[in-house]
């Protein structure tokens, strides 16, 4: 029969039997503490063994425990991570977290009782890289660094450096705290300068290298939308967005330049809302004699502050239907104004504008003149009135034609009596 790792029973009894023979009294010895890495082999070194021990035992846990958990004679784990180099020291590979504990080594011998403890802690290193960032105190008037970096075991150690130097030693760092896996310094703003740059380094007891990260403080940067404008009784609202800040900038709204320190709180006709980094104040119901005004935005953080002007004008609303009436009437009046003033200048405009018009609707105008025009001056007035009757002959014409022509005869006849008028004068003389 062979026990558990191929021991033979002769053997296990024996070495049972001289274990039960080595003396329990207190035992000289030393401790260390020893770290490993999850995945990662180990060796545990028997520091306090006499070179004429010719046998060591290992134990997990309680030193005084049977059976044991590895012996340089005897074989009692089935485990092959375990294995004993130079016949003293342990190896563990492929560490696991359960293996973390005690561990004591002895030597097998009747006249001394040596024995060293070695306390062994499996670490589990961050797998990713510190994170860093800047915020303002509950009070709003100073920094605090935040560098955090979780996810390994033990806790790492981190530290807040400036140009090189660590903060803990700066006369400005008004305190400094840490929890677990993260590390807060606070610092007075009176030291803080627009884009000055802060680094976080973190250390890991199975990591070699030391990985950071950094933080750049910034002032705050502004920007809004044009002036608006508001008509009496409308709602409207104002717009302020925070372009850059590091850490973030509370933003409050004033009413003026006048009263600097008045800072409107949301209630009533103001309502006061903030998105992230942008911020908006809605006034409802405008009025005339209040509203109108330029609005301060102000940005503030450790450090620095900055304002921004942001101007409303209130009017009047606009009677729409009065325009258009107004507009309508002052048309008609413009085209009854021009037409009476080119019907003052040129009546006949709009009787030759009609006779043009009227020339293909096929009216027909007939002009019969005298047959003798060798007669004498009595004759021609009363053939001038009888042409005058036969030139108004109007075939499917129309009434205004007729007048026309009425006028045009009125002035030959005019003239005709003209001529004879001179000419009986002429007779008379002779």
């Amino acid at each position: 029969m062979r026990l558990l790792g191929g021991t033979p029973p002769a053997r296990f009894f024996l070495a049972l039997f001289v274990w039960r023979l080595v003396p329990r009294r207190d035992a000289a010895g030393t401790e260390e503490v020893v770290f490993g890495k999850v995945g990662g082999s180990i060796l545990l070194l028997c520091r306090n063994v006499s070179k004429e021990a010719t046998e060591v035992v290992w134990f997990q846990g309680d030193p005084h425990s049977f059976p044991p958990l590895f012996s340089s004679r005897v074989t009692f784990p089935p485990d092959v991570r375990f294995s004993l180099v130079d016949n003293s020291s342990l190896r563990i590979t492929e560490l696991r977290l359960q293996d973390e504990g005690n561990y004591t080594c002895k030597e097998v011998l009747n006249k001394t009782d040596h024995e060293h403890r070695v306390q062994l802690l499996v670490a589990n290193p961050p797998q990713s890289t510190p994170k860093c960032w800047a915020e303002t105190s509950s009070s709003g008037l100073m920094l605090q660094l935040v560098c955090s970096w979780p996810g390994g075991y033990p806790h790492p150690t981190l530290h807040w450096r400036e140009e090189g130097y660590d903060l803990e030693n700066s006369s400005w760092v008004i305190s400094s705290t840490s929890s677990s896996d993260t590390h807060v310094e606070t610092l007075n703003s009176s030291h803080l300068s627009h884009r000055k740059v802060f680094k976080c380094v973190g250390s890991h007891v199975v990591r070699q290298e030391e990985p950071a990260c950094t933080v750049e403080i910034k002032i705050p940067s502004l920007e809004s939308e044009p002036p608006k404008t508001c008509f009496v009784g409308d709602n409207v609202t104002l717009t302020c967005r925070v372009t850059e800040s590091t850490p973030a900038a509370r933003l409050t709204w004033l009413r003026g330049i006048a009263q600097p320190e008045l800072e409107i709180q949301p209630g009533g006709r103001f309502l006061v809302a903030q998105e992230g980094n942008v911020s908006r104040l809605t006034i409802q119901n405008c009025s005339q004699g209040t509203d109108g005004g330029c609005y301060v935005c102000k940005a503030q953080n450790p450090v620095g502050l900055r304002e921004l002007l942001v101007c409303l004008t209130v009017k009047q609303p606009v009677n729409i239907v009065g325009v258009v009436g107004a507009v309508v009437v002052l048309s008609l009046l413009a085209v009854l104004t021009i037409t009476g003033v080119v019907l003052y200048y040129n009546p006949l405009l709009c009787l030759r504008g009609a006779t043009f018009r009227n020339q293909d609707s096929g009216d027909v105008l007939v002009l019969v003149d005298s047959e003798d025009d060798d007669e004498g001056n009595g004759e021609e007035e009363t053939m001038s009135s009888s042409t005058k009757q036969e030139a108004m002959a109007l075939i499917n014409g129309s009434s205004m034609q007729a007048a026309y022509l009425n006028c045009l005869m009125e002035g030959e006849d005019g003239q005709q009596h003209g001529g004879v008028s001179a000419q009986e004068e002429g007779t008379r003389g002779t």
